[in-house]
Order: structure tokens, then C-alpha cells, then sequence
């Protein structure tokens, strides 16, 4: 069933953009499908307002609908979700909030541009107070997604995140793979490689216009993989508000339990 949304900024014709019509605050729109790919699907919804199709930012908008709290797992290079998504789990339970928290932890495609587009999906689908949770490879995608959605309705925290993902796994282009925890076998090609530095050039692009005061950076103090000071040079240098908490661990980062504490009082809108 189609969702509603509810705008709380007024939207008028000067967004040229990706408005053509003056929508005052209060105006109840409906999501329809954007088979024309009128915005990014991080980005917003289209709705259809006085016959036109008309694509809106979610930072214009706010679900006319009730919504849980959402946490989206995000896992890293030829992984998969299942030892995070069980300590999640069993911690939601511990805190008697399973049931108060949907929780979703995608597989993720092996191709960047369709994973970015499974994460558009799940955000259309659950958006309202979202807390996405990425490591690694899933750390980059938590960061597009900071970058390409201002609103604090989405609530960003990256885990030892791939800040160059790139330059990182420039060595694994054309290489066999075998995903130890799902067992299939699939190949990192150079269009995943430039799927990748594409998305890397619009986060460098966005994340500096980024204001908000829901950006939480979770590193492990003994990464064997991934180093930061690029990542930290950049917030520093463009002004980046962000919330950085360090833990005595590795890139493996088996201290799930310690973030989720940290972060709990984010959980309940």
C-alpha cells in the first residue's frame, strides 16, 4: 500500500530542480513509483501532486504514517550480516526492545549500484527514525548515505569505515571470490571498481554540506585493515559535525554490544 507523507517545509517552484509546483506545509502527498528515476533513492520519493509527478527530498517531508525505529545493518567486502545481526539481535532482546525495533540486515550485492539501490528501496520502505549501522565496505555506504541525505530522520554511525574503498580494493579487481559465509563464488570487476570512485566523488561532493548532529563514527583503536586520517582530515577541514567514539578492538570489531549501549538513547524516536 502507497505510504503518505506529510510536507513540513514549504516547497515551491524555485527547487527547479525537482519541484514545478508550489506545495504549502501540511500537504498530505502520496508515494507513488518513480519509473522515471526523477531522484536519487537515498535522496527522496515522488509523489504524484495536481496531475504531475514531482520528486521530493525527504528533508521536505515527514511519514503521515506510525513508524518503528528501523536499524540497518550494512556488512563489509564479501561478508555477510549474520554475526552482527545475531549480537544485534540478542541485544535487542536483552533490552526488551524486540518488537519496539525492526531491525533488517540485507545481503548485500556484490555490485555497488545495486547495493545502493537496495538501500534506496529499504529506505522508501521503512523511512522514519532509521539507524543505519555500517562496517567497513558497509561503513562507505553509511557514509553515501549521510552525504546524500541531510535529513537526521536517518540516523548515520559507521564502523571502522572504507573511506577510499576504491583505492582499497583496486588489488581485488578480476579476482575470484568465495563469500565464506554465504559460499558464492563471484568476481570484483573494474565496473565495481568504478561504481565505487563514482560513489566516493558525490560523498567528497555532499558530506561537507552535511549540519546536522546524528553522524557517529565508531573505530577500533587497533585496525589491522583500514586507517582514518583521511576520513578525519576531511570532516575536520569542510566542518563535518560528527560524534566519534574509539574502542580497544580490531577491524573485526567484536565489541557490537559496547556500541549499541552507547547508542541506545538514539534508538526511541
Amino acid at each position: 500500500m502507497p505510504k503518505q507523507f506529510k510536507t513540513i517545509k514549504p516547497i515551491s517552484t524555485k527547487h527547479n530542480l525537482w519541484s514545478t509546483l508550489d506545495i504549502p506545509v501540511g500537504t498530505i502527498l502520496e508515494q507513488i513509483p518513480d519509473t522515471k528515476n526523477l531522484i536519487h533513492p537515498i535522496k527522496g520519493i515522488v509523489v504524484e501532486y495536481n496531475n504531475q509527478n514531482i520528486a521530493i527530498p525527504y528533508e521536505y517531508l515527514i511519514p503521515n504514517y506510525e513508524y518503528k525505529t528501523t536499524i540497518l545493518l550494512l556488512h563489509g567486502f564479501n561478508s555477510a550480516p549474520e554475526n552482527k545481526k545475531a549480537i544485534i539481535s540478542q541485544w535487542l532482546i536483552d533490552n526488551n526492545l524486540e518488537g519496539i525495533i525492526d531491525f533488517i540486515a540485507p545481503q548485500l550485492n556484490y555490485n555497488p549500484n545495486e547495493a545502493i539501490k537496495q538501500l534506496g528501496s529499504i529506505i522508501q520502505e521503512n523511512y522514519g527514525n532509521i539507524i543505519v549501522l555500517g562496517t567497513s565496505l558497509g561503513g562507505f555506504y553509511a557514509n553515501y548515505v549521510r552525504a546524500m541525505n541531510q535529513t537526521d530522520q536517518i540516523k548515520v554511525h559507521t564502523i571502522n569505515p572504507s573511506w577510499s574503498p576504491s583505492s582499497n580494493l583496486k588489488k581485488e579487481v578480476n579476482k575470484s571470490h568465495n563469500n565464506l559465509k554465504t559460499n558464492e563464488n563471484w568476481i570484483f570487476t573494474d565496473a565495481h571498481l568504478n561504481y565505487l570512485a563514482h560513489f566516493e566523488k558525490e560523498c567528497l561532493e555532499n558530506l561537507k554540506q552535511y549540519s546536522g548532529a546524528h553522524y557517529t563514527l565508531h573505530i577500533a583503536n587497533f585496525d589491522e585493515v583500514l586507517t582514518f586520517d583521511t576520513m578525519f582530515d576531511y570532516l575536520k577541514e569542510n566542518n563535518v559535525p560528527n560524534k566519534p567514539y574509539y574502542y580497544n578492538t580490531n577491524h573485526r570489531f567484536e565489541v557490537v554490544n559496547d556500541l549499541l549501549d552507547n547508542i541506545k538513547l538514539e534508538l526511541i524516536p
